[in-house]
């Protein structure tokens, strides 16, 4: 059964956030067998991958999501999973595996451990694709994540054979203003001065909970301060 519902969004691609900015959005519910026909260029996802290493996967288990789409519909508890190497979201339909493939329609997946938005391309900026959000308003710390494949390797002197695999590259992790207003994060002093306000508090915080600028958690706790000096 289909149902009328009016979410407060955060971002202008419909992250069902909180802004400073807000939009509403009205979303019709659909349920997870509406999700078919609604994303009707989904397409199956072939079987599991065997004799590789490694995980193309951020997590190989699928958690229930709210995906939020095309600006229209929210379709609540849909199993989903992030595949970083393909930059897809599948999900499950019964027995079945699938993947949006019309990803551009995609405004955000929220389960209760992650959130994902989807960034198209853009002049202003160069990161494209799903990229997970770590606050619940902007300025947010945003992470792209990156899965490479490697054929596999013969023995070599000094140097063992190594098969088929997938290896998780480094993350790249940005801070986001706006859908293009999108930053890459070089260092926490750096990351401070662009926030451009409450600089000492921020730089006294960062020393005391010895903030990385290459944990997402911990610059999302930085974040997360900086919100509540506003």
């Amino acid at each position: 059964m289909k149902k009328e519902m009016i979410v407060l969004v955060v971002f202008i691609f419909s992250s069902p956030v909180t802004l400073h900015a807000q939009l509403t959005i009205n979303y019709t519910d659909f349920g997870i067998n509406d999700v078919v026909g609604l994303a009707n260029t989904s397409k199956i996802v072939a079987g599991g991958i065997t004799n590789i290493a490694g995980s193309p996967y951020l997590s190989e288990n699928f958690e229930n999501s709210d995906v939020f789409y095309n600006r229209k519909y929210k379709i609540s508890n849909v199993p989903t999973r992030y595949n970083i190497y393909s930059d897809q979201i599948e999900y499950k339909n019964k027995n079945t595996t699938l993947s949006f493939a019309d990803r551009e329609k995609i405004d955000s997946i929220v389960s209760e451990s992650e959130t994902f938005i989807y960034l198209q391309k853009s002049d202003q900026h160069k990161v494209r694709g799903f990229a997970k959000l770590w606050n619940r308003q902007y300025p947010a710390v945003l992470t792209k994540m990156k899965v490479e494949f490697f054929e596999k390797e013969e023995v070599q002197a000094f140097a063992e054979s190594k098969p088929d695999r997938f290896e998780r590259a480094i993350d790249r992790h940005y801070l986001i203003r706006g859908k293009d207003e999108i930053e890459v994060i070089k260092s926490v002093k750096k990351l401070i001065a662009e926030l451009g306000a409450h600089t000492s508090e921020l730089t006294s915080y960062a020393k005391k909970e010895k903030i990385s600028s290459g944990d997402p958690e911990e610059l999302a706790k930085l974040l997360d301060y900086f919100h509540s000096l506003e």
